[in-house]
């Protein structure tokens, strides 16, 4: 069974896999959820390019256990967040911040609980 936070990472590069998908097979539907003209559908299909990469580089690092993947994962998706929120994008700034803040407490949950079982 994966661990907490690998199940956080699966969630995430599952969603972001998913919504890669969406986006290339429809691409100015999510350029207008981001109140981006028709103009930036080219733009809206590579972004779709990336969240399918990034769904397949999240959920074989949460298949690998990777814990350095996870905890580096967090302060680039709190990042991520600020800028999503300064552009406007509430619902992918929601999406992230949330995903960085659960993986964050599912990573120091796990700590925590390595740390107590080896002083037992």
């Amino acid at each position: 069974m994966p661990s907490p936070a690998a199940l956080t990472i699966y969630i995430f590069g599952a969603t972001a896999f998913l919504a890669g998908i969406s986006s290339l097979i429809n691409p100015s539907s999510s350029a207008a959820q981001l109140n981006f003209p028709l103009a930036c559908t080219p733009v809206a299909r590579g972004n779709a390019l990336a969240a399918i990469a990034m769904g397949l580089y999240y959920t074989l690092a949460a298949y690998q256990e990777n814990s350095t993947f996870f905890a580096a994962t967090v302060p680039m998706r709190l990042l991520t967040t600020a800028v999503f929120f300064s552009q406007g994008w509430s619902i992918p700034a929601i999406w992230e911040g949330a995903g960085a803040v659960i993986t964050g407490i599912a990573l120091l949950t796990q700590r925590r609980e390595s740390d107590k079982n080896k002083r037992l």
